[in-house]
């Protein structure tokens, strides 16, 4: 069971119309799962501990401003939502207030809807804030790692050369991919952005999880499962789709680093778009060229959604990065992309900073 979601309202009256609205306004919130708690003005910075979501205050501006202080100054990170339910005043107040101001008179149920729209805000800032702090850590670890590897400088000299272009290419990619993202037309959802951004992150751990510090190439089967295996984890589509990996070849570390950018964005478009069922990933080597089939068994693919932008991804990666061609194979259901890297694009990148 959930736990519950508490919003603390604050009335400054205690006649028989106030109590009223506040009972009206705790009915239009509990239909939205929130759990009302009644409080004094007085008392209201006091009742406040983490698990209230919102507070709203009914009262004159005089004692919801000094209330807003405190509490922004108590919650800091994210910012707790405050909704004070008195006319605005007509110039920004110095210092902290209210989220919103809203007349007594607004209908409780448009007083319940902001509150939610609040309420989300505050969760995705806080997801936010989880990340970073994920990626602080994360960049902490790798300091450490470096630091150990330059003690070591002799002994580890190619290893060093070896992870700053893994992470100079990683960040320029991921930068890549957060400003694309950042000016898709039409933009994503913020949860819908987040799950293709750590989606596209994935992919690109699976490649390192893939490659020992010493290796030069990368053995393509298995890094296609754990991108796979990535996707199906990010969307929850483990339980209802199936994945299946045939076949085998290598490629060098900066090949297959793209390699997992396209297979990413093809697995996710089968995942989020198409509706699939199921999704085959077929490798072949011909000589020294690879050749990688995607197929799925979904909707198809709308003609419209050639300048999708994860697709713009995979033309873009297919032919500046590997020097290769992305078609499509005409397939009796679903889709058939089919990408050809050449010998000569691989030898290439294996050496390219």
């Amino acid at each position: 069971m959930s736990e519950a979601r508490i919003v603390i309202v604050a009335p400054s009256k205690a006649n028989v119309r106030a109590a009223a609205t506040t009972r009206a306004l705790a009915r239009a919130l509990e239909r939205m799962d929130f759990r009302v708690a009644h409080a004094t003005p007085a008392d209201a910075v006091d009742s406040v501990d983490e698990r209230v979501e919102a507070v709203i205050v009914t009262a004159t501006r005089p004692i919801v401003l000094p209330i807003a202080r405190r509490l922004k100054a108590r919650f800091q990170m994210p910012l707790l939502p405050i909704v004070a339910l008195t006319a605005a005043p007509r110039q920004r107040p110095n210092g902290a207030a209210p989220d919103v101001w809203l007349r007594a008179s607004t209908p409780c149920a448009e007083v319940a809807d902001r509150v939610e729209e609040l309420v989300r805000i505050r969760h995705a800032e806080r997801e936010m804030v989880r990340l970073s702090t994920t990626l602080a850590e994360l960049a902490a670890e790798n300091g450490r790692l470096y630091e150990r590897a330059r003690r070591d400088a002799e002994a580890t000299a190619l290893l060093l050369r070896e992870l700053q272009h893994r992470v100079r290419n990683n960040l320029a990619a991921i930068q890549a991919l957060l400003v694309l993202e950042r000016h898709r037309a039409p933009p994503r959802a913020l949860p819908e952005a987040l799950d293709v951004a750590i989606a596209r992150l994935r992919s690109m751990a699976a490649l390192q999880d893939s490659l020992l510090p010493h290796a030069s190439e990368v053995e393509l089967a298995s890094l296609a499962r754990a991108v796979a295996n990535g996707a199906l984890d990010v969307f929850g589509a483990g339980d209802r789709v199936r994945c299946d990996v045939t076949g085998g070849a290598t490629l060098p570390a900066r090949s297959a680093s793209a390699v997992a950018i396209v297979l990413n964005e093809l697995i996710t478009n089968a995942l989020k778009h198409a509706d699939a069922q199921t999704v085959d990933v077929t490798i072949r080597q011909n000589g020294r060229a690879v050749e990688l089939d995607v197929a799925d068994d979904g909707r198809g693919m709308p003609a419209t959604s050639a300048s999708g932008s994860g697709l713009v991804i995979v033309r873009a990666v297919v032919q500046n990065e590997l020097g290769g061609s992305l078609s499509y194979v005409p397939s009796a259901c679903g889709t058939r992309a089919r990408i050809a890297i050449p010998a000569a694009a691989g030898d290439g990148a294996a050496g390219a900073d």
